[in-house]
C-alpha cells in the first residue's frame, strides 16, 4: 500500500504554471502561458509534457532545421518510473524515454510540496554558470487507484 504522500500524487494534473526565479529572485515565464500534463499511477509509473503553446508549425522546405530547433525547444517531455524520498521533500522520476536524449537512464529531482489541492514541483539547474529555479504548479485534472 502506497503512503500518504504518494497517494496524493496518484492522478493526472494539468499545469497551472510555469516560472523560473533567478539568483535576484526576478520571475520569468520561459514557455509564456505554457500548458502541461503529469500523471502518476499506483503502478509506480510517471509521464510529464510541457510546451509553449505558441510554437511555431514545421512544413519541410526551406528553413527546416530552425523550424525543429523551435518546436524542439519549446518541448519537454519525458516518462518513466517515480519515487518519493523517504523524507518526503521530493519526487524522483527514474527517466526511460525523453525528448531529450540525454535524460535517457538519468533521474530527474524534483522538490515537492502540496498547496492545498495544487502541487507545486521545483528543481534548481545550472544554466551558463547561474543556478535557476524551475517551479511548476499543477493543479489535479483526475484521480485515479483512490478508493
Amino acid at each position: 500500500m502506497k503512503g500518504a504522500l504518494e497517494a496524493r500524487l496518484l492522478g493526472t494534473w494539468r499545469l497551472v504554471l510555469y516560472e523560473t526565479v533567478d539568483q535576484a529572485g526576478r520571475r520569468s515565464r520561459p514557455y509564456g502561458d505554457a500548458v502541461g500534463r503529469l500523471t502518476y499511477d499506483q503502478d509506480g509509473n510517471m509521464t510529464g509534457q510541457v510546451m509553449r503553446p505558441d510554437r511555431a508549425p514545421v512544413a519541410l522546405g526551406e528553413g527546416y532545421a530552425q523550424q525543429v530547433r523551435g518546436a524542439y525547444i519549446g518541448y519537454i517531455a519525458y516518462f518513466g518510473t517515480y519515487e518519493v524520498a523517504p523524507d518526503g521533500q521530493s519526487v524522483v522520476h527514474r527517466v526511460e524515454g525523453s525528448l531529450n536524449p540525454a535524460w535517457v537512464g538519468g533521474n530527474q529531482v524534483r522538490t515537492m510540496r502540496f498547496d492545498g489541492d495544487r502541487l507545486i514541483l521545483h528543481a534548481t539547474v545550472d544554466e551558463a554558470g547561474e543556478m535557476v529555479r524551475h517551479e511548476l504548479t499543477w493543479e489535479r485534472c483526475s484521480a485515479f487507484g483512490l478508493s
